[in-house]
């Protein structure tokens, strides 16, 4: 068997690493870019010439061979060392600048207006800002090309480079309880993995408080935090408010706060550090700064 390195070998290397760090051939699909049967075609073309199995098949969870562990761990090692070097590279003939990811509703009610203020402290970085609600993953984030990315999550991870507390309450047009009128109760489901999970923020705020007034005309549901709040504003019913995106609809007045209960301790915005650059660093101490202001 030939285990020379050539152009064919490495791309499925690639093929086989993407497989084993995403946890299964779907995801490592949707990473690559490439059609489910391409990944399995590249993994199985891999074990023929290297007269390996790899992978242990028939389970529901994908399990790697002692072999494949080894391969795997191998190729984690090899792929990282490159790209580090290559980001090494490119930093020193390449401008300063940082990819940020966030969810929308943080990227648009709350980035937006600030990042201009971060380009006048510092011109020499430039921000690159990129709106997602995908799940966190080293491996996509790496593969974007993100060198920061912010999640709002139902708790602490361990590798959060900061995590801060963030509140939330519900939250109204004044028009919707100057009448009395009930409205719905107003869902971003896009931090869980389903609508209204045990540890969402409406399921936390009705254990411990129960249904706000002017909400028992049902539920409605959206993927973004932004869309509950419009929906709010247009008198639709009630949505919980997390501190950072509601705090200029409060100001305005196109929102009130329901001051029934005290605010609930929701999770956290944290802060993952893809790079460690200068310019990265640099982000993560003004963002920490102006998150503990607010």
């Amino acid at each position: 068997m030939s285990r020379r390195l050539d152009a064919t070998l490495l791309a499925d290397l690639w093929f086989f690493h993407a497989v084993a760090e995403s946890g299964g051939f779907r995801r490592a699909a949707e990473q690559l870019a490439v059609t489910q049967g391409a990944v399995s075609q590249r993994v199985q073309r891999l074990e023929s010439r290297l007269q390996l199995s790899l992978l242990q098949r028939g389970g529901r969870t994908l399990q790697l061979t002692p072999a494949g562990q080894r391969l795997y761990a191998a190729c984690a090692n090899g792929f990282d060392t490159v790209a580090a070097a290559l980001a090494a590279l490119q930093a020193e003939v390449a401008p300063a600048s940082v990819r940020l990811s966030a969810p929308p509703s943080l990227a648009l009610e709350w980035l937006l207006p600030r990042l201009g203020r971060f380009a006048s402290l510092h011109p020499e970085i430039s921000v690159d800002l990129l709106a997602d609600n995908q799940p966190y993953s080293q491996t996509s984030l790496r593969q974007a090309g993100i060198d920061l990315a912010l999640r709002y999550l139902p708790q602490a991870p361990l590798d959060a480079a900061f995590v801060l507390p963030e509140h939330g309450f519900p939250v109204a047009a004044p028009g919707l309880l100057a009448s009395g009128a009930d409205g719905a109760l107003l869902h971003d489901d896009a931090p869980w993995s389903s609508p209204s999970p045990a540890g969402s923020e409406w399921a936390l705020w009705l254990a411990a408080y129960g249904r706000p007034r002017g909400s028992a005309a049902g539920e409605r549901h959206f993927n973004q935090a932004q869309l509950a709040y419009r929906s709010a504003q247009a008198g639709d019913g009630v949505a919980l408010g997390r501190q950072l995106l509601v705090a200029r609809y409060l100001q305005d007045g196109s929102l009130c706060r329901l001051d029934e209960q005290p605010p609930l301790l929701l999770g956290y915005y944290a802060l993952y550090p893809v790079s460690g650059s200068a310019a990265a660093q640099t982000l993560v101490d003004w963002l920490c700064g102006e998150m503990q202001q607010q």
